[in-house]
C-alpha cells in the first residue's frame, strides 16, 4: 500500500497535477489622503477701540468680522461658527449697570442683548463655497439715559469691557 501511494505521487509529481504555481502583482492600486484647509480668522473690520469714555443718552457702535480664508487659501469645508460676547466690569472697575449692549449680524438681525453685564451667544455659518467669505457683526453699547441713576456711575470707578470670541467647526 505504501508502495502504491509513493508511485502515485512520483507519478504526479513528473506529469505536474500536483505542481504549485504563485504569482505577485505589485502596485496593482495606490492612493493617499490629505487634509483640507480649514481657515478661521479676524477679518478685515475691527473698529473697537479701548478706554472709550461715555455718558448717559449716547450710544458707540463698533464693527468686527471673521473670514474662512488667508489671501488665496479658502476653507475647502462648511463651517459652524459659535459666537460668545462677554459683557463685564473691565479690570479693576465695576460694570456700568444701565448699558444695554445689542449685537446684530451682517444683515441687520439683533442676534442678542444684554444690560449691565452677561454673556451673548449666537451662532452664525460659512456654506462650503470656493470663494473666500466674511461676516461682518456690528455690537452697539448705549446708556440710556436716568437722571435719577446716571450720577452713581460717574468716574474711573466704572466701566464695562466687551470681548468677542469665535469657534469654527467643520459641519
Amino acid at each position: 500500500m505504501m508502495i502504491a501511494l509513493v508511485l502515485v505521487l512520483t507519478t504526479s509529481i513528473i506529469a505536474g497535477t500536483l505542481a504549485m504555481y504563485t504569482t505577485k502583482v505589485d502596485n496593482i492600486a495606490e492612493g493617499n489622503v490629505i487634509a483640507k484647509e480649514f481657515v478661521l480668522l479676524k477679518g478685515g473690520t475691527d473698529s473697537f477701540t479701548k478706554n472709550i469714555k461715555t455718558a448717559p443718552g449716547e450710544t458707540v457702535n463698533w464693527l468686527y468680522s471673521v473670514k474662512n480664508y488667508n489671501g488665496s487659501v479658502v476653507s475647502e469645508t462648511a463651517m459652524n461658527l459659535d459666537f460668545s460676547i462677554d459683557i463685564l466690569a473691565a479690570d479693576g472697575k465695576t460694570a456700568i449697570a444701565p448699558l444695554v449692549v445689542t449685537v446684530k449680524d451682517s444683515t441687520g438681525k439683533v442676534v442678542g442683548t444684554v444690560t449691565s453685564n452677561g454673556k451673548i451667544q449666537f451662532t452664525d455659518e460659512f456654506p462650503l463655497n470656493a470663494a473666500g467669505q466674511e461676516k461682518t457683526y456690528s455690537v452697539s453699547v448705549n446708556w440710556p439715559s436716568n437722571n435719577d441713576v446716571d450720577s452713581s456711575y460717574a468716574g474711573t470707578s466704572y466701566g464695562t469691557a466687551v470681548k468677542v470670541s469665535v469657534l469654527g467647526t467643520q459641519k
